[in-house]
Order: C-alpha cells, then sequence, then structure tokens
C-alpha cells in the first residue's frame, strides 16, 4: 500500500527528537541526498498520465486516499522510532 504524508506533517513529528537525532537525522538525509544525484525516473509519460488520470477519478467520486491520521498510523507502524 502507496502511503502519502506532507513534508510538514514528517516535520511536526520530528519535533520532539533531541538535537542531537535531529543533527543525526539531518546527515544522514543530506547523504543520501547527494548519493541521489540523478536518479532515473521510475515512469514514462504516459504511466505518469494515467496515474494522474486515475487519482483525478477516484477524488470526483470521494475518494482522497488517506487520511492525516491513517497516514500517522501507517508511518508510525513502518518506522516506530518516530514515537
Amino acid at each position: 500500500m502507496s502511503t502519502t504524508i506532507s513534508i510538514e506533517s514528517i516535520l511536526q513529528m520530528l519535533h520532539p527528537l533531541s538535537a542531537d537525532n535531529k543533527l543525526w537525522l539531518g546527515e544522514k538525509l543530506i547523504e543520501e541526498a547527494k548519493a541521489e544525484t540523478h536518479a532515473p525516473c521510475q515512469y514514462t509519460v504516459e504511466e505518469m498520465e494515467s496515474r494522474i488520470a486515475q487519482a483525478e477519478k477516484r477524488a470526483q467520486h470521494g475518494d482522497w486516499g488517506l487520511s492525516d491520521e491513517e497516514a500517522n498510523k501507517e508511518l508510525l507502524e513502518a518506522l516506530p522510532w518516530l514515537q
């Protein structure tokens, strides 16, 4: 299952971390970002257009995906160290 969560929500979850943990996490994120300098695109233009069209159809029928609560729950289940 795919989960979408906003950057702001992730930042709010990280606020309780100690300064040392925030620095460690920041360094790890920078290392990973530098390693991903030119990651290839995972989808063709046609695949992306199809995915967007499917999402728009779901949204028109009231399916907006996961709520913030559901997304937070799934994130914390996948990454329990964030608690």
